[in-house]
């Protein structure tokens, strides 16, 4: 009898783990609907068609890893776009490749994370989950699917460092904040084995693990090495601001309020990308609130307050010293969060987690609401918009000068065609950011305007801005000889560099070069 009772147990498990994979696909499948319909509907925009950009002007690996240098980015999302580029010219590719990564990211959590479902359910409503690392089509996705799968391995398989450090090399290999956030996983992990009294396994392991994520990681920092023609003027000198100790202490904000109030308030009719603008103060109360909670949901464990605490330390470095970064960096923290709720759930699988997380998760799901519903109000760019006005007003033949650059270059990127840009006087389909663009000043439009009409042999322009001209901008262009047309505008963009306004600039013939 108590064979047939092994015979039947046996057979049951599998039915019920079918049953399991099941509900949890279905689980998946609104998550993944919305992912689709949002990757559908959004429009792509700079920091996500220049990579793109950058890997069609780089016939070879060589010529890729020359731009990546002046990119400030390791080299695995370029690499990684590189290879269908050489297949097709349609910036969909890149819709494509983001779709493949959070796909996987949501089946991912769905089928193999720890979690009860109404928790996994939680943590693919949160904002990151449901739209900055997954429909935003930029490296982050790849450090986030990275990410999930490392977490399954370190609470399922504690015997396969190598794999760990593999995917903590991939992380690393994404962006600065994949660095960061795969060595506080390491620090996570080497406290708790130390305090298991297992470090690593063995010094050889050890050694071996660490060897070959220094090796991945030594990689990674040479392809972000910035070149020596790279350009300050978007991100600021590094360590401009490092004795201002507000600057610092802004930093710090940044880093443990907004990862989980990723999102504007609705006063503001938009969603992305907030920053503190109020004084320093008034954020005190919520910073305290945050890291308290956080203190609170995994008091004792210190491998987990070690990694959380490590991740708001060093991006709080990283804002201060070299990048002051938005709502894509401040995310590190909230991953960190995440990752500690996965490890107090393998642990204890029947009992409730802290209710802090519940209520951190919940906030991040309320803020993605807000987000998903602020990209039905108005495009996230207007690049594409304009690029197609371009094409149906049949003048993609008309010579296109843009300024600002960081913005000009969306449409060119759509049309397949050069832009002059002011700030460098180049003229490419890409941006590079070399030092060539820095010295620019405001006032020198007029002029550097004059310079793109007599290298298109003094015929008329089509100038694009990011926002509306105004009077003072106006008049010097009319003392170069100008005559202004405006032909079209394009406003209200989610991301308010994403605005374009068109004119028409003929110079008169007393203006023209002889």
């Amino acid at each position: 009898m108590a064979s047939s009772i092994d015979v039947s147990t046996r057979a049951e498990k599998p039915r019920q783990h079918v049953g399991s994979a099941t509900r949890d696909l279905v689980l998946a499948l609104p998550f993944l609907a919305l992912l689709y319909v949002q990757l559908v509907h959004h429009v792509l925009w700079r920091d996500e068609l220049n990579a793109l950009g950058i890997v069609w002007a780089s016939p070879t690996i060589p010529s890729l890893f020359w731009h990546i240098h002046h990119e400030g980015h390791p080299w695995l999302w370029y690499v990684i776009l590189w290879i269908p580029s050489r297949f097709t010219q349609s910036v969909l590719v890149l819709k494509y490749v983001e779709g493949i990564v959070s796909t996987a990211i949501i089946l991912f959590v769905a089928l193999r994370s720890p979690f009860r479902r109404w928790e996994k359910a939680l943590i693919l409503a949160g904002y990151f989950f449901v739209f900055e690392y997954t429909v935003l089509s930029r490296m982050y996705g790849v450090m986030l699917l990275a990410f999930v799968v490392y977490l399954y391995w370190r609470t399922k398989h504690r015997d396969l460092p190598v794999v760990s450090v593999l995917l903590l090399g991939v992380m690393a290999s994404v962006d600065t904040i994949g660095i960061i956030l795969s060595l506080a996983l390491i620090l996570e992990y080497a406290v708790a084995m130390y305090r298991s009294g297992r470090l690593f396994f063995g010094r050889r392991i050890a050694a071996r693990a660490l060897g070959l994520y220094a090796a991945i990681l030594a990689f990674a920092v040479w392809s972000a090495k910035p070149a020596k023609d790279i350009s300050w003027r978007t991100t600021g000198r590094p360590f401009a601001d490092a004795k201002d100790m507000s600057h610092l202490y802004g930093a710090f904000l940044n880093y443990t309020v907004l990862p989980f109030i990723p999102v504007k308030s609705p006063r503001s009719h938009f969603f992305w990308n907030p920053w503190l603008h109020l004084h320093a103060a008034v954020y005190t109360v919520p910073m305290l609130l945050f890291v308290g909670m956080l203190y609170w949901a995994f008091r004792g464990r210190w491998n987990l307050l070690v990694m959380i605490g490590a991740t708001i330390v060093a991006g709080t470095l990283l804002g201060h010293l070299i990048y002051p970064g938005s709502e894509r960096h401040f995310g590190v923290v909230f991953l960190a969060f995440v990752a500690a709720a996965w490890m107090v759930r393998a642990e204890a699988p029947a009992e409730l987690l802290p209710w802090p997380v519940y209520a951190l998760l919940g906030l991040s799901a309320v803020c993605s609401i807000w987000a998903v519903a602020g990209q039905w109000v108005r495009p996230f760019s207007y690049d594409k918009a304009a690029a197609e006005w371009i094409v149906q007003n049949h003048l993609e033949g008309m010579p296109l000068v843009g300024n600002e650059d960081t913005s000009a270059v969306d449409v060119a990127q759509y049309l397949h065609r050069p832009v002059y840009m002011i700030e460098c006087s180049c003229v490419d389909t890409y941006l590079l950011y070399s030092s060539r663009r820095d010295n620019y000043k405001k006032s020198w439009q007029a002029q550097r305007v004059l310079q793109a009409a007599h290298y298109y042999h003094d015929q008329p322009i089509l100038f694009m801005m990011v926002h509306q001209m105004k009077p003072e901008e106006r008049q010097p262009l009319e003392a170069e000889g100008f005559e202004i047309a405006p032909l079209a505008e394009f406003s209200e963009a989610e991301e308010i560099s994403e605005n374009f306004f068109f004119y028409r600039l003929t110079l008169k013939p007393e203006a023209k070069a002889h």
